[in-house]
């Protein structure tokens, strides 16, 4: 482990930070770390590919000939992931990962059931998790999930920040390897998709993690309109340019009040690298349309075959 460089780079970075007026996240977009840097970085993410997952299930539903079977398994130590497995009829050895939003209820979330479902019938595997505090994961840090408390608490935390986006890369590396090694599925056939604070999320875990085959970040983007900075490690800007030359699926609202076109969303997009596919859909956050959906589970069928 390097875990003292990269400490040290982050220290030798945020002097910088203070002195300037504009959010500290800012900098990043104009000019993200060397690879000197984003390599010390890596060592935040890595885990041990050895721990025993230790299973558990609670038993299985069909719903719309969808197989959906809830489950858990152990992350890194003294972390477990809960997850929704979705399976078609006639499953073929390719999956997709999906990471929720800031929702409370997580995977269980409508919006991502249904993306999840619909997904599964295109004849992917699909891992919905509970990303860490959220869904069956919550904890005492968050209680009342409004986006207040969710930025007092952590987005606006910038080391309590920095430890959940390692455990959410973490998280979905060992998701990954339970894909392959517990369902059999390609190694070379799985794909990541986040959704809004999922996306950010995902330009970090698939960078920092090169298994991932496809990557679709959807109204997602650099910092969201109540975030005040985040340390670099954590910083999307430093990520998203290294999923090249894998392909990248990008879908953004033109009205979004979270992730907000001009100064979030259109920064992030010129940094990302081809080759990247662009959506802009009407209206705001989290107004996917029918469109939208057919567009994303259309682009995963041409770069998962």
């Amino acid at each position: 482990m390097r875990l003292p460089l990269a400490l040290a780079c982050l220290m030798l970075l945020r002097p910088a930070v203070a002195a300037s007026q504009t959010p500290a996240s800012d900098q990043w977009l104009g000019r993200p770390v060397d690879d000197r840097t984003f390599r010390t970085f890596l060592d935040f993410f890595s885990y041990s590919r050895d721990v025993a997952f230790e299973t558990r299930t609670v038993g299985k539903e069909e719903v719309e000939g969808i197989t959906v079977e809830p489950l858990s398994f152990q992350s890194t130590p003294g972390q477990r992931v809960s997850a929704l497995l979705y399976q078609p009829p006639m499953p073929e050895a390719r999956g997709v990962i999906i990471l929720h939003g800031g929702t409370p209820a997580g995977k269980d979330a409508a919006y991502l059931k249904l993306f999840s479902t619909l997904i599964a019938r295109a004849g992917f595997a699909v891992l919905a998790i509970d990303l860490q505090y959220f869904g069956e994961r919550s904890t005492e840090l968050l209680k009342t999930f409004t986006e207040q408390e969710k930025h007092e608490q952590l987005y606006n935390q910038p080391s309590t920040y920095l430890s959940w986006v390692a455990q959410t890369v973490k998280d979905a590396g060992r998701s990954q390897d339970f894909l392959v090694k517990e369902r059999g599925l390609d190694p070379r056939r799985i794909g990541l998709v986040g959704i809004s604070r999922g996306a950010q999320l995902g330009a970090i875990v698939a960078a920092a993690d090169q298994r991932f085959a496809a990557v679709a970040l959807l109204e997602g983007g650099h910092f969201d309109a109540l975030e005040t900075g985040h340390l670099p490690a954590a910083c999307p800007a430093n990520y998203i340019g290294r999923i090249s030359p894998r392909p990248l699926f990008l879908l953004n609202a033109e009205n979004d009040a979270d992730y907000r076109k001009e100064i979030s969303v259109l920064p992030l997009h010129r940094v990302a690298r081809d080759p990247k596919h662009i959506r802009w859909t009407p209206g705001g956050h989290g107004s996917f349309t029918d469109e939208d959906r057919t567009a994303l589970v259309t682009w995963l069928q041409a770069n998962l075959k």
